[in-house]
Order: structure tokens, then C-alpha cells, then sequence
């Protein structure tokens, strides 16, 4: 059975989200050197990392589904949320004991990041007619 593409725009949608958070961490990393310093830019742009790259993990993971199995595809997307909170904390004790830099301002970028992720979501239309 053919698909049409249209059926999977939010897929896009939400892989859009994720670039978009790719993109301000970098600017934040570029800011929080232009602002601060090369230990504050890195800071900043270790904490969007870490925010970004488990979000792109869930897209990855949500972006196959099986529309004949829906048990299946929820408890996949469950399985997947929950791996992804465990990579964030695996990333986050990674950068607090291998590098140099600043929590604050990590943790801070970590949360602009994921804040960002919150609002576009709520205003992209993700149902499959948008």
C-alpha cells in the first residue's frame, strides 16, 4: 500500500524543532564566547548539546511508527522517552566530570534549549491534515 508524503508532515515538523534547537546552540555558544569567554561559550554550547542531541534521539524513534500495531508504536515512543531522559543525565555527568567548564551556565543553555522545544511545539499544528 502506497503512503501519501502529506500523512507524515509532522514528522518534519519535528525534526524542523530540532534543527531550530541546533541552531541556537550554536548561537548561544557563539554569543557566550563573544560575551564571556571560550570556557563560557563552550559551557553554553555543551548544555544545547546536551538538550538537543536526546531530542533528535526522540524524533528519531517516534518518527517510525507502525499504524497497524498502536500498542506497539506508543510503547515504543514510551521506551523511548524514558531512554532518552537516561542519555540526558549519561551526557550530563559526562561533561560535569571530563570538562572544563560552567555549570551555570551549561545548565542554563540545557534549559533555554528545552524551553525552546516547549514553545515551538505548541505552536506547530501537528496533526497529520497541517
Amino acid at each position: 500500500m502506497l503512503v501519501n508524503p502529506a500523512d507524515y508532515s509532522w514528522r518534519r515538523k519535528i525534526f524542523r524543532v530540532v534543527f531550530l534547537q541546533g541552531i541556537l546552540t550554536v548561537l548561544l555558544g557563539l554569543v557566550g564566547i563573544w560575551a564571556g569567554s571560550v570556557v563560557v561559550g563552550k559551557s553554553a554550547f555543551i548544555g544545547g548539546v546536551i538538550a538537543v542531541l536526546p531530542s533528535y534521539y526522540l524524533a528519531s524513534r517516534m518518527s517510525v511508527s507502525y499504524p497497524e500495531k498502536p500498542i506497539a508504536s506508543l510503547k515504543r515512543i514510551y521506551l523511548g522517552a524514558f531512554i532518552k531522559i537516561l542519555y540526558t543525565l549519561v551526557l550530563f555527568g559526562l561533561a560535569i566530570k571530563y570538562l572544563d567548564i560552567q555549570f551555570v551556565v551549561m545548565i542554563s543553555s540545557y534549559f533555554v534549549v528545552t524551553l525552546t522545544n516547549w514553545f515551538s511545539l505548541r505552536f506547530l499544528d501537528l496533526s497529520e491534515q497541517g
